[in-house]
């Protein structure tokens, strides 16, 4: 099973390249280039981005707070699978799950869904329904990017570990998963955060990337072909 999901998992880097250079066609689109500093949403992300990184960095913040998160993820997606949650338990000394069925989805979720992103996001548009939130958009974007800065931290932290998470599924088909599912995760937050982002828009910059990156990668193997051919033929007869 571990040699299928290596191939599964080389199959995927293409697409994670393309959608690597998707994003960063977009990355303009919250912001960075037009209007006031203090009115562009990539100004206020960063702040917050920056301002977990300074806690994390200095500071030392407990782990609570993550291992919750983490629990809570999997617990959610094990209910999203159909399955069922018969135990929970998560403190500052680790945590633990019981569930009656599980796949990668339900493994992995917890290291590409920024959990306290979404509850972040989720409560300002339900606000919206009662009340004109426009005015608190800045905190809004400010606690997204710590929010996200905060589950990529903990991210990189925990997987510098032996995870058996990881171990599971194998450590190439999980890491490749994982980098790819934040990237989508990342597009559809920007389809949501950005009026001037669209999920069709998006789909058609893919589509286009992954013709960039095949034609890359075709090109780069017919060279690596060519001087593979010219050792072989170097070598005494």
């Amino acid at each position: 099973m571990k040699a299928l999901k290596f191939l599964i998992a080389v199959l995927l880097w293409l697409p994670c390249a393309a959608l690597t250079l998707t994003l960063y066609s977009h990355a303009a689109a919250l912001g960075l280039g037009h209007g006031p500093w203090l009115e562009r949403p990539f100004l206020w992300i960063a702040m917050g981005f920056g301002c977990w990184l300074a806690v994390f960095g200095l500071i030392g913040p407990s782990a609570r707070a993550y291992i919750i998160s983490h629990e809570l993820t999997h617990a959610i997606w094990t209910l999203l699978m159909g399955g069922r949650v018969s135990g929970f338990k998560a403190g500052a000394q680790g945590g633990h799950i019981q569930v009656s069925k599980e796949n990668w989805l339900i493994t992995l979720s917890p290291y590409f869904v920024p959990f306290y992103t979404l509850l972040v996001i989720g409560l300002y548009y339900l606000a919206g329904v009662w009340q004109d939130v426009r005015p608190f958009a800045r905190a809004m974007f400010y606690l997204v990017g710590f929010t996200w800065s905060f589950h990529l931290s903990y991210t990189l932290a925990v997987l510098r570990q032996s995870q058996s998470d990881v171990r599971r599924h194998g450590w190439v088909f999980s890491m490749t998963v994982i980098y790819g599912m934040n990237l989508l995760v990342v597009a559809l937050l920007l389809a949501a955060l950005s009026p001037r982002v669209t999920l069709v828009g998006l789909a058609a910059q893919f589509g286009a990337d992954c013709g960039v990156c095949w034609q890359l990668g075709t090109a780069g193997w017919a060279k690596c072909h060519a001087l593979w051919q010219q050792a072989v033929e170097r070598l005494p007869k």
